[in-house]
């Protein structure tokens, strides 16, 4: 105290004096003049209190880092001369006062702040133990060593949606996002250890905001008592949400930025890649491009016209497109030179390098600007050549064909006159031939001998079977060309008509025939079909030797069934034929037995054979000796040349019968 009154003396008599001699000159205005005197006399000392103290702590602290830097006991005896302390112990007695009195400054200076915040807070409670000073306004918190809420400002609990009753003695953690508890608890660590910690950003969870949460820049001060032990950690908390939400954003732009920029590098690559693929297949593409401008110059060409002409770029560039004519299509052209300035197709000739004239089709599109007029001519040209060439080749060999069809058609023709005539002309002697050799018989069998009547008998039996192989002659003949056109027809009622026309047949031989249902209906020409199946069925009851013939008829599934085809199928039970004679059978005439085994002009499978081929299908048989036989032919799904409406319309209208 002596120092503060020591200092204070000099402004003290200086006070008095003018307040002295102020009372006489001015009586009214004594006492405000002396209450201000005063005021600046106090203030004058505090000044120089102020200096004083600030010059003595001034030189303890270098004293002190002197004393840090050298702990020598002599050296502060000399610091201790030099300041004119008496002895090291009393300058330690100073020091430890000096830091008392500072502490208990301390002291006193919070208890005061506190009193003045129990002032303004009042009767609320919760920040009545909180030292805040001007905090009050701020998000802080005071927590325990366990982390539990001590006290909190308005603020703060504002943010926490909580009421001081309900976060006295409530862990912070509850308020912490799972996920940060460990970066929370880290820095309270750190704050125990070093006195603080700062610049923690940590997420609260909160009821304002749709996502719940808010992020927090935590700041961490640790509060000793006494004996330097840790009573409270004080926490300030700084919302930056926005800073956050607004940082999260800038990347979010930044990455979506950086993403549309990679996929703008990348149409970029994309775009020159296909503009050097439309390059290349502009130069290389089987085609020969050019582009003509209004003057009939030539302004672009592709490399595959350099090629085929055979001339350099410069030879045709900026050059008259007449340049590439010869003589005759130049004048064409210049009768005409609009023809390439406009669209359409033209063909005409070009002159290559060489001097080879070659034939080109030409088609031209055209380029107009914004005012619709001209800019360029854009052509395509195929070279022709070998087209044209092959093209008159067909035509001469599609004309020579046209004359050899009609020669062949003529020759039919003269071939079925001449069938008929020769049948008609052979069979009639033959018909006398055996009405006369039978008169012979039943007119003078009596007068005949045994050889005469036998003699007879042969001859009658020879014109006959000669008739019947005239018969077969001409049947082959027609057999070869379908007499009616090809059409849908219901095969169960052609097989219907075929087993009444052979009744007398199936009936003497006590044959069976069998038809596995259903059967598809057929495409062709119902007649040759029938006669077909007729000649089959035949030759099925003729060659069995069994008690009981057995015929068998139906459709069997097969890889050409799915090739447009159907596979139909004659199984009978009769004698079978050797493997090695199974293409034999069906050539004309050919017989595999003597005529008095089985009776027959061996004709009736090679007819069978030109029925199937006129209708495009094939015919076999598979076969072996005792075994049976079964006869397989294919026939089309739909008839050649008659139009797919006509075979689904025809198909309805028998459905429909059925």
């Amino acid at each position: 105290m002596w120092p503060f009154i020591r200092h204070l003396m000099l402004p003290a008599v200086l006070v008095a004096t003018l307040a002295g001699s102020l009372t006489w000159l001015l009586p009214a205005l004594a006492v405000p003049i002396a209450v201000l005197v005063a005021f600046c006399a106090v203030w004058m000392g505090a000044s120089l209190i102020e200096r004083t103290y600030r010059h003595e702590l001034s030189s303890l602290q270098s004293l002190t880092h002197q004393l840090m830097r050298n702990h020598a006991t002599g050296s502060l005896e000399r610091r201790a001369r030099q300041w004119h302390w008496p002895s090291v112990e009393e300058l330690y007695q100073q020091v430890q006062a000096f830091a008392n009195s500072h502490r208990a400054a301390l002291d006193q200076l919070v208890a005061l702040q506190e009193r003045i915040e129990r002032r303004q807070i009042g009767p609320r409670g919760l920040g009545t133990h909180f030292v805040v000073g001007s905090s009050r306004h701020r998000m802080v918190a005071r927590l325990a060593l366990n982390l539990h809420i001590m006290a909190a400002t308005p603020p703060l609990r504002a943010v926490l949606g909580q009421p001081a009753s309900e976060l006295l003695g409530v862990s912070m953690l509850r308020f912490v996002h799972t996920d940060d508890h460990d970066l929370f608890r880290q820095a309270i660590r750190e704050a125990h250890k070093d006195g603080e910690a700062h610049n923690v950003t940590i997420r609260l969870l909160t009821p304002d905001r749709p996502p719940g949460l808010r992020h927090m820049q935590l700041d961490i001060l640790a509060s000793y008592d006494d004996l330097e032990r840790v009573q409270h950690f004080r926490c300030h908390f700084l919302d930056v949400s926005d800073r956050i939400f607004a940082q999260q954003l800038l990347l979010q732009s930044t990455r979506e930025v950086s993403e549309a920029n990679a996929r703008l590098r990348q149409t970029n690559e994309d775009l020159q890649r296909l503009k050097e693929s439309y390059r290349d297949l502009y130069h290389h593409a089987p085609v020969l491009y050019f582009s003509l401008d209004a003057a009939g110059r030539v302004v672009a060409c592709n490399e595959t016209m350099l090629n085929v002409l055979g001339y350099p770029r410069e030879r045709i560039l900026h050059q008259d497109y007449a340049l590439l004519l010869p003589p005759a299509a130049r004048s064409v052209y210049q009768a005409n030179p609009q023809a390439l300035l406009q669209p359409g197709e033209v063909e005409t000739q070009w002159r290559k390098m060489d001097g080879t004239i070659i034939d080109v089709w030409i088609g031209t599109t055209i380029i107009r600007d914004v005012n619709n007029q001209f800019v360029r001519s854009r052509s395509a040209a195929r070279d022709i050549t070998e087209n044209r060439r092959l093209s008159n080749a067909l035509r001469q060999h599609a004309e020579q064909l046209s004359r050899a069809n009609e020669q062949l058609r003529r020759i039919n023709q003269e071939l079925e006159e001449f069938s008929y005539v020769v049948s008609h002309d052979l069979k009639e002697p033959l018909r006398t031939i055996e009405t006369f050799s039978t008169f012979l018989i039943e007119d003078y069998r009596e007068k005949l001998q045994g050889e005469g009547l036998d003699y007879l008998s042969h001859v009658t039996q020879a014109s006959r079977r000669l008739g019947k192989l005239i018969d077969d002659l001409l049947t082959l003949s027609r057999t070869g060309r379908v007499i009616h056109t090809p059409r849908l027809f219901d095969l169960a009622a052609v097989l219907s008509n075929v087993l009444a026309d052979l009744h007398d047949l199936i009936d003497r031989r006590g044959a069976v025939v069998r038809i596995i249902e259903p059967l598809p209906s057929a495409v062709g020409d119902a007649e040759r079909i029938g006669q077909l199946f007729s000649n089959l069925i035949t030759n099925a009851i003729k060659y069995n030797r069994s008690s009981q013939p057995e015929v068998e008829i139906g459709v069997r599934p097969s890889n050409e069934n799915a090739a447009g085809q159907l596979t139909f199928y004659v199984k009978d039970n009769g004698i079978g034929i050797d493997p090695a004679h199974h293409q034999q059978i069906f050539r004309i005439f050919r017989r595999l037995h003597a005529r008095d085994e089985f009776e027959g002009t061996g004709a009736g499978l090679a007819i069978c054979k030109r029925i199937v081929e006129a209708h495009g299908g094939r015919i076999w048989v598979e076969s072996a000796p005792g075994q049976g036989a079964t006869f397989l032919f294919t026939l089309p799904r739909e008839p050649l040349g008659l139009a797919s409406a006509e075979v689904r319309r025809e198909n309805t209208a028998l459905v429909a019968r059925r």
